[in-house]
């Protein structure tokens, strides 16, 4: 059986990838390939060293400080990002530019797109970098252009001899798709080359897959951003799997009470998206599984994906995006062991 690991990072929540990734080691659980997202990246990364994710995330000091994302909010967090308090004095104190309006002008400055400034040193990603490549498992990760609207893929060897050289659905447009390929979304361009490309790893490629768009727009590194604005989970690349656990940060709806004020209102929106743009990217791996199962598709060069989601119950909070916890991390191994003896799977521990 072939395995894949989807992995969707989401700031504050990438616990929930953690919790997932230690338990399927405890459980002997091993992919061919994982994708990640945004702050997964650095997550499989770890894993993939052998460290302690939990001791890695989370810091038993902010844990205990009930202020702590109020802290984060106003202070950063060592090592990862500081406020942009200076950049933001340099720009009040500029000339301003009259042409773009005096409202823009006003809201440039008091209101600036640049909230934090990353602080990870080029030290941190290249060891990322060299760690993704040099593992057996294939590694993708994704990266955003805002400029032309398109994700950019980027992987190790081991993902480029995994992942399918074509395409199951037959090329009738491939003269017209060279053409517009560079226009065209990765994910549904009708050339293969363009669609397969997967771009090598880098120091800078993994910049870019962090950049947050907190840190302003005006520095992009290669013009690109962290690609979960576009896509939240890589999946629709993995038809070719037997078996895909998606790993999501945020529950499948709204558990509870709804939203009753502007906190919960600004938590339920991007829960919203997030979601909305992870059933986009899982609704063909679902059709196709009920046309073979109603037996309308018969050509064996479709295969069934058993698509194992492990997600939270709960709504993420408004004030929880900013410091992992814990509880984020415990529930994850909660539902991945119960998922996992669903699944008829048994610990090598309680197999011996």
């Amino acid at each position: 059986m072939r395995v894949a690991f989807a992995l969707a990072g989401l700031g504050g929540l990438n616990a929930h990838g953690a919790g997932f990734l230690d338990t399927a080691r405890a459980w002997g659980v091993a992919p061919d390939l994982v994708t990640a997202t945004s702050g997964q990246i650095l997550v499989l990364s770890a894993w993939l060293q052998g460290l302690d994710l939990r001791q890695q995330l989370i810091s038993a000091d902010r844990l205990r400080d009930q202020t702590s994302q109020l802290r984060t909010l106003m202070f950063g967090y060592p090592g990862v990002f500081r406020p942009a308090y200076a950049e933001a004095l340099a720009r009040f104190v500029a000339w301003p530019d009259w042409r773009d309006g005096p409202f823009n002008v006003l809201a440039d400055r008091l209101l600036p797109a640049q909230q934090y400034v990353p602080v990870r040193s080029e030290a941190d990603f290249a060891q990322a970098a060299a760690t993704l490549n040099g593992t057996s498992i294939g590694v993708v990760f994704n990266t955003y252009d805002p400029e032309s609207g398109t994700g950019l893929l980027y992987g190790n060897d081991a993902a480029r001899a995994l992942l399918p050289s074509e395409k199951s659905i037959a090329n009738t447009h491939a003269a017209q798709a060279r053409q517009s390929a560079a226009k065209r979304d990765l994910r549904y361009a009708s050339d293969v080359a363009a669609e397969r490309a997967l771009h090598p790893i880098t120091p800078e490629a993994i910049k870019a897959a962090l950049w947050l768009s907190l840190y302003g727009f005006t520095r992009l590194p290669q013009g690109q951003m962290d690609g979960a604005y576009h896509r939240a989970s890589i999946i629709s690349e993995l038809h070719g799997f037997d078996r895909v656990f998606a790993v999501r940060p945020l529950a499948n709806g709204w558990r509870g009470e709804t939203p009753q004020n502007w906190f919960e209102v600004q938590d339920w929106t991007p829960e919203l998206w997030f979601s909305v743009g992870y059933k986009a990217v899982v609704v063909a791996h679902k059709r196709i599984n009920d046309l073979i199962a109603a037996g309308v598709i018969t050509d064996p060069k479709y295969r069934r994906v058993d698509l194992v989601e492990i997600q939270p119950e709960t709504p993420a909070g408004y004030f929880n995006y900013f410091v992992e916890r814990g509880e984020v991390y415990e529930n994850a191994v909660i539902a991945t062991e119960l998922k996992f003896a669903e699944l008829g799977m048994v610990r090598p521990t309680e197999q011996a």
